[in-house]
């Protein structure tokens, strides 16, 4: 009998799992693009963000730290000799921006505020190597150590840079940086997968950004690297 009572149990558990799974799959994100939220408070909120915050955040990219610079050098268009500045993960700040910048844009158009994120961005363009790889630190110290230390947040990088991409996308149509982004997620298929490189990411939001890579241009492999990114990890692989 107790047996019996533990199959029904089990059997219930299933299917209000399954039925869960089933009613999870029909939930569809909205695009904040879609969204317009007016009110007294928020508008404040807005407006201070748009006015104040943003400008701040590319004063600090741009002139306080040397993250602009970075994609400057690489690209060739600052020859300082400089090498690279700041720590390794200064690439994922600039594209954190850029999707800030997309958010207030989207609330409160800007012609001088989307003009310096396509400049932002025509440089980033322009650091990308042929196979579509984006790093500053990397291509700046050493491309043969690319790919090599999972602590150095190269696939840190690459959620965000995809994050900015279709955020940016979604605010205004452009779809330079979306282009750059899908690039670089190609990029990565050609490093990691099956029979391919083991690699653990140290955030999730690589995996994240392929999820929505995925739902942006309906394209099932990068749905698929999340998926083996995900089951990257308990082997000891790290």
């Amino acid at each position: 009998m107790y047996q019996f009572v533990i199959r029904i149990w089990v059997f219930l558990m299933l299917f209000a799992a399954n039925s869960f799974a089933q009613r999870i799959r029909q939930i569809q994100n909205v695009n904040f693009a879609s969204v317009a939220i007016n009110d007294r408070f928020w508008n404040d909120k807005q407006a201070a963000i748009s006015a104040k915050t943003v400008w701040t955040c590319i004063d600090y990219t741009e002139n306080k730290t040397g993250r602009i610079r970075n994609f400057e050098r690489v690209a060739g268009t600052l020859k300082d000799n400089k090498g690279h500045e700041g720590i390794y993960y200064d690439d994922s700040d600039v594209y954190k921006a850029i999707e800030a910048i997309a958010y207030s844009l989207r609330n409160k158009p800007d012609n001088k505020l989307s003009q310096k994120a396509d400049e932002w961005i025509t440089k980033i363009a322009k650091a990308q190597l042929p196979d579509g790889y984006l790093n500053t630190y990397y291509t700046l110290k050493g491309l043969d150590k690319r790919w090599t230390d999972m602590e150095k947040h190269e696939d840190y990088c690459a959620g965000h840079l995809i994050e900015a991409g279709i955020a940016y996308f979604h605010a205004t149509g452009k779809r330079k940086l979306l282009d750059v982004s899908i690039k670089m997620a190609d990029h990565l298929l050609t490093v990691f997968g099956t029979d391919k490189r083991h690699w653990v990411v140290g955030h999730q939001g690589l995996e994240l950004a392929l999820v929505k890579l995925y739902k942006e241009t309906k394209n099932a492999k990068y749905l698929d690297l999340a998926d083996w990114f995900i089951n990257e990890r308990g082997h000891n692989n790290g």
